[in-house]
């Protein structure tokens, strides 16, 4: 899925003028669903206001060791994007998610 490109959690924008100095294009447009990965693992469940239901909050993991019912959880959240997930892995070196949207 293609979208807008965010870089260090701000919209990504390389302005880009035409002959006439007007702006042609700004927005970096890309695939956009590690970044969506990325921001649902972060976030906690009621910060996303358009969708409160939304949310890993990956924070509460350090020192939990009950690791099926996270992977549960980040697979359920990445399905409510509208993912296709085929694999969740939680390792010591971290967190590796086989999804795509179809």
């Amino acid at each position: 899925m293609n979208g807008i490109r965010l870089s260090e959690y701000d919209i990504d924008i390389h302005v880009m003028k035409d002959g006439y100095g007007k702006i042609a294009s700004g927005f970096v447009i890309g695939d956009i669903l590690s970044q969506n990965q990325a921001l649902i693992l972060q976030t906690h469940k009621g910060e996303w206001k358009e969708d409160p239901s939304i949310g890993v909050g990956i924070s509460d993991m350090l020192l939990d060791e009950n690791l099926e019912l996270w992977k549960r959880e980040i697979r359920e959240q990445m399905e409510l994007d509208g993912q296709t997930v085929t694999g969740v892995a939680i390792t010591y070196k971290g967190i590796t998610i086989e999804a795509s949207y179809e």
